[in-house]
């Protein structure tokens, strides 16, 4: 079996830490070769992120309450098992995000967007993904916290992630 090796991008636009936590951002997803990329837009509560650095990843604690892929909102809810496997790797890449992002705070300068102006100006920087332009280019490191991962499948579960990644949350085979 040929496995289709991809890089996750985690960009978090929005980090609120009260109980339960709630992020909001995109995922970036494309093939190592450049091939393919899709993007995902996602908002996420954390259960359990109290001491979040003390814990091992479980990802029974994070549920995406919102997620779409381009204006198009995607219904998790109702997916079987190659839906599940995908949404597994997003949790993992989300929990290495969150634990970059605690650990490494100090080395960015962490933005607070307040007011209706500055709040126009990242929905501008933001347009690029949504039309689907050239994307994830300088102006994106202004904004946010992002991480990348390589994510290279071993096993046929794996491989049915990433094509379900790829092909925008259909369901597949398993």
């Amino acid at each position: 079996m040929n496995f289709t090796h991809i890089k996750i991008e985690t960009l978090i636009l929005v980090a609120i830490w009260e109980q339960p936590s709630i992020f909001q951002g995109c995922f970036k997803i494309s093939t190592l070769k450049n091939e393919q990329e899709e993007y995902f837009f996602f908002r996420c509560e954390l259960n359990n992120s109290i001491d979040f650095l003390g814990h091992e990843f479980h990802p029974d604690n994070y549920c995406f309450t919102h997620f779409y892929c381009k204006e198009e909102k995607i219904d998790l809810d109702n997916g079987g098992e190659s839906i599940e496997y995908a949404l597994y790797i997003l949790k993992y890449a989300l929990y290495i995000t969150i634990k970059e992002m605690l650990t490494h705070r100090n080395q960015k300068h962490q933005f607070l967007y307040m007011d209706d102006v500055v709040l126009e100006s990242l929905v501008q920087k933001i347009k690029p993904i949504l039309n689907q332009s050239s994307l994830w280019s300088e102006a994106m490191k202004e904004i946010g916290f992002a991480v990348a991962m390589d994510f290279c499948p071993q096993e046929a579960m794996a491989e049915i992630a990433v094509q379900t990644l790829l092909s925008h949350f259909s369901e597949l085979k398993v």
